[in-house]
């Protein structure tokens, strides 16, 4: 069985995964397509995405074995979901009086405690029952985890496979949303972008990055020689590249906009390399102009193209995040101007943060009054300054864990094969410049996508601890 979950090319994976595996896979895919695209924690979705997410986890580690079993790349992003786990959970932990009201930033609730002559045990959260739901919800991204354990190596393509069909669904409704003239029916949240196709999102910005991410996807799927084994791979994979990339045009995210150009980068590297790899694999083949033209062809005509759709829509008045950027200034945007509050929010609660979740009602205590208006803040659309807020220098011993672990791996890469090095650094950069302007990772779909992009990076560097030669690594581009 170990030799079989080793396997990692595309016509073998499906095959030799088991059908209870199948069967959890298509559970979760299809609860975060329906369930899983807004961020907020009151949404009704997240009555049936939580509890569906904890049954597949429950189901997946029974199939999944035990850990030993499991391939060592995943041993560690269970140990730091498991951690953070434990984490919200002593964060719930009832606490006496003279102790939670020592600990810092807890002077506006110590205060209130007083006036009403209470000593009521209190948890270390300044909104517990927001970080209750913040506890329930980090059974998506373990149950997107355990799946992945429970499929191995065999399971990389596969989900690869699957981030890119809930792009590709997610823009084919966005699509349909535009031709229904937005219509309220075409939406799957009550509080969501009115009049963008968000597809099967809330919020244009996570829709836009989603596809930005699937746009990365496609080019490194479609720049392997095991794409070869299905006939068509090349027509389907690109024309599902040009849909997202259209929607994405009209989606009205600058956030969205600025991911896609990592994207459209790394794919033109993607494309270059693969052209390269193809020209090493043919000993003998001669350079000159000829080569250098076939080598940088592809990539020029994507670019090109990209190029020429842009200024279309530019002409005919339809960017709508183009129009967003030239009729606001950035740094006038909420988001810039309450940094200086989300710091000071740091220093007031370090070490030990507000709590997972609990930012939204914690902010106001730190509101200044010139920023007060008729909207809010339900995240700090900074999600590295909201992680510290709520987890402290727990939270960031964990993010530091990650970026070590991610780094270790991002070096496997690198000897596997300059186009798994540009997959993995293309998608890391999408992921943390989405996070600096909005909180992507807030949303369920983000989640169970997130561990199986990363974890995939882990499971294809693996190739290189088991030794893989170079002409075997340009062999697979």
């Amino acid at each position: 069985m170990r030799g079989r979950q080793d396997q990692l090319s595309w016509g073998k994976s499906l095959s030799v995964i088991d059908r209870p595996q199948l069967a959890l896979l298509a559970t979760l895919l299809i609860a975060a397509a329906l369930l899983g695209g807004s961020s907020r924690y009151d949404v009704m979705q997240n009555a049936l995405m939580q509890p569906i997410a904890w049954v597949v986890a429950g189901f997946a580690l029974v199939f999944a074995g035990a850990v030993r079993t499991w391939p060592k790349e995943l041993r560690w992003p269970l140990a730091m979901l498991l951690t953070l786990l434990v984490l919200a959970a002593a964060q719930l932990v009832p606490l006496s009086e003279s102790l939670w009201s020592g600990l810092p930033g807890r002077e506006p609730l110590a205060d209130i405690a007083a006036a009403i002559n209470s000593d009521a045990a209190r948890p270390m959260s300044m909104v517990p029952s927001r970080t209750l739901n913040a506890l329930a919800a980090l059974g998506i991204p373990l149950a997107a985890l355990l799946v992945m354990a429970g499929m191995g190596q065999r399971g990389v393509y596969p989900l690869l496979a699957s981030i890119v069909a809930l792009a590709l669904l997610s823009a084919l409704l966005g699509i349909l949303q535009i031709t229904t003239g937005y219509s309220d029916a075409g939406y799957f949240y009550r509080i969501t972008s009115e009049g963008a196709p968000v597809g099967i999102f809330a919020n244009r910005n996570h829709t836009a990055v989603f596809g930005s991410l699937a746009l990365l996807v496609i080019a490194f799927l479609v720049t392997r020689q095991e794409r070869r084994a299905f006939p068509g791979a090349d027509v389907l994979l690109w024309s599902a590249y040009g849909a997202i990339f259209l929607t994405i045009l009209v989606n009205g995210s600058r956030a969205g906009l600025l991911t896609t150009g990592i994207a459209m980068a790394a794919t033109a590297l993607l494309v270059i390399g693969s052209r390269d790899a193809a020209q090493l694999a043919k000993p003998g083949r001669k350079g000159g102009a000829r080569s250098v033209i076939v080598r940088y062809l592809p990539a020029a005509v994507i670019i090109v193209f990209a190029a020429i759709i842009v200024a279309i829509f530019l002409l005919a008045d339809r960017l709508a995040a183009f129009q967003r950027i030239v009729a606001q200034n950035p740094l006038e945007d909420l988001r810039f101007r309450v940094v200086p509050q989300l710091i000071e929010m740091i220093e007031t609660y370090f070490p030990l943060g507000t709590g997972l979740g609990a930012f939204e009602r914690t902010y106001r205590i730190h509101e200044a009054s010139d920023l007060l208006g008729p909207n809010y803040l339900n995240m700090a659309h900074n999600d590295w300054l909201q992680w510290l807020i709520e987890t402290g220098l727990p939270g960031l011993i964990l993010l530091l864990a990650f970026l070590i672990w991610l780094g270790f791996h991002l070096l496997r890469l690198r000897r596997v094969g300059r186009g798994h090095l540009v997959l993995g650094i293309a998608g890391f950069a999408i992921f943390a410049v989405a996070s600096y302007f909005d909180y992507p990772l807030r949303t369920p779909l983000f989640q169970v996508a997130g561990v199986w992009f990363f974890c995939a990076l882990a499971l294809l560097g693996n190739a290189a601890a088991r030794g893989t030669t170079r002409d075997q690594a340009i062999a697979a581009g």
